[in-house]
């Protein structure tokens, strides 16, 4: 009888323990910034990470193919804000381009008093769902008066290149002008070889905080 007890005791605290092991974990979650379901059902962040990998590759390749002395392009996480009843809900990404010395900078980022774009489903990209469907629903921007339809591509079409990106092209200037890159120029020859890193990962924040 009492080994029944040590038993049914020692099950007793294994329940216990694991039951709490997992509501800590679970309350992790939940406090996680890469727990975005109260905004994001499933679908919706199928959709979301389908439409930035096609922004990111958009971006990545203007700049491969518009500016010389790149080395490496690479991509923040997906960072969504609001949606919580009292602020509209966005999702925005940026951008880091490293130089062939190894210097690296932020698109996207406060030089001195002005604040430059990031990219995101505002302006740059616009997801849902067609009405009659339920298909994805993904267009790119390709210039200020037009989106060009890209749902059933899973890399960037041809169409869907940018001839130009005024934004960007100031942002990089800039950079260049203050010196935080060196031996980059807007050049058709562009950078062949620079290394990209896509980043679908989607989490809550702001993207100032990326690094």
């Amino acid at each position: 009888m009492r080994k029944k007890i040590i038993v049914v005791l020692a099950i007793l605290f294994v329940l216990v323990s694991g039951g709490g092991y997992c509501m800590t974990k679970w309350i992790e979650h939940q406090n996680s910034p890469y727990n975005v379901s109260d905004v994001l059902d499933d679908k919706e962040v199928k959709l979301y990470k389908r439409g930035f990998r096609l922004l990111e590759e958009q971006l990545s390749t203007y700049i491969k193919e518009h500016y010389s002395g790149i080395s490496k392009i690479e991509f923040s996480p997906i960072f969504v804000q609001g949606g919580d009843g009292q602020t509209m809900f966005g999702a925005s990404i940026i951008a880091a381009i490293t130089d062939s010395n190894g210097n690296k900078t932020y698109l996207g980022k406060k030089i001195g008093d002005t604040t430059y774009a990031a990219y995101g489903d505002s302006w740059d990209l616009l997801l849902g769902f067609d009405g009659a469907t339920g298909e994805e629903a993904i267009d790119l921007r390709v210039d200020e008066n037009t989106t060009v339809e890209v749902s059933n591509h899973k890399h960037l079409p041809e169409f869907a290149k940018l001839s130009s990106l005024p934004k960007l092209d100031k942002n990089i200037e800039v950079l260049i002008q203050n010196g935080q890159l060196k031996g980059v120029k807007k050049s058709e020859s562009g950078s062949p070889k620079a290394k990209i890193e896509y980043n679908i990962e989607i989490r809550r924040g702001n993207y100032s905080e990326w690094e």
